[in-house]
């Protein structure tokens, strides 16, 4: 045993540890478990691929809605290029209208009067002049301008009308938009066909409120402009008309109307009405105007 050891000890380490190697074998077993074919694998792979699967939508609808937003604010664009061109285009036929008056009040011999419309009138143009280009107006402004406009048709026609303008509970002219000159054609239309060709005293009302309309569950605050008068009516009126330059008009505000509304779907904004079909007592015409709250803004 002591030899032993000292024949060992004489031998170095390394092959000691060889000879130990070589002498006995060890083995250890080892279980190979069958992870591929478990339920666990199976889940972890499903989750795995609907994970990719997420994120390829997700990263293909964002492209999308990028895509869409642009092409919507190309639109946007285009069709607020088109409202001014198109609110450019009242000015030069109210101005001809305006210009008219004044020549029948000096051809009447109204010299006073004509200077006085003058005045006015020009200050009306300077209002006009500097909101041309907006394809929106503040309601206040609107309202200071259709009292103008109407303050020189009294002079005009020698105070044969009268007409009151009232706003609603809850409307803020001094923060909310709206398109720009859309009211002054039916306001002309009404005096010009309505109530000047009715041989009496006119009335004409225009007012503003705040209306609720439901839409597939879905509830809105509509900006409720009316245009009433106790004129002819609109039918008679339609039978009486020799130019179109009021229709003309009219037509230019339904077709800016169309425009700020083209990506939704709304009911028509515009409806007139002749007031004799109501009551056989009645007549007159009655516009409403219903801008749903894309068609009008509220500055916060």
């Amino acid at each position: 045993m002591i030899g032993t050891i000292i024949f060992i000890s004489l031998i170095s380490p390394i092959r000691f540890l060889v000879i130990l190697t070589q002498a006995s074998t060890y083995y250890f077993p080892i279980t190979i478990i069958p992870f591929i074919g478990t339920i666990w694998f199976i889940l972890l792979t499903i989750t795995i691929f609907l994970l990719i699967v997420i994120i390829i939508l997700n990263w293909r609808l964002r492209l999308r809605n990028k895509k869409n937003k642009e092409q919507f604010e190309i639109i946007e664009r285009t069709n607020e290029l088109k409202h001014k061109a198109l609110s450019a285009m009242m000015n030069p036929h109210f101005i001809s209208n305006s210009l008219n008056s004044v020549q029948y009040l000096i051809n009447s011999g109204q010299y006073e009067d004509a200077n006085n419309y003058i005045a006015m009138l020009a200050k009306l143009m300077r209002k006009n002049l500097d909101t041309a280009g907006n394809g929106f107006i503040l309601l206040n402004e609107e309202i200071t301008r259709l009292r103008l406009y109407l303050e020189l048709e009294k002079l005009r026609f020698q105070e044969s009308f009268s007409y009151d303008i009232i706003i609603g509970e809850g409307i803020e002219t001094e923060s909310t938009f709206i398109p720009n000159m859309i009211i002054q054609p039916f306001v002309e239309n009404s005096l010009w066909h309505g109530i000047m060709n009715s041989g009496q005293n006119g009335k004409l009302t225009i007012s503003f409120t705040i209306e609720d309309f439901k839409d597939n569950s879905v509830g809105y605050k509509l900006l409720c402009i009316k245009i009433k008068d106790n004129g002819i009516g609109i039918k008679k009126a339609m039978n009486n008309k020799i130019d179109n330059h009021i229709s003309k008009g009219i037509e230019i505000v339904k077709e800016r109307l169309k425009l700020l509304s083209i990506k939704m779907e709304v009911p028509q904004p515009i409806m007139i009405e002749d007031l004799s079909s109501q009551n056989i007592d009645s007549h007159g015409t009655e516009v409403v105007i219903l801008l749903h709250p894309p068609l009008y803004k509220t500055q916060i």
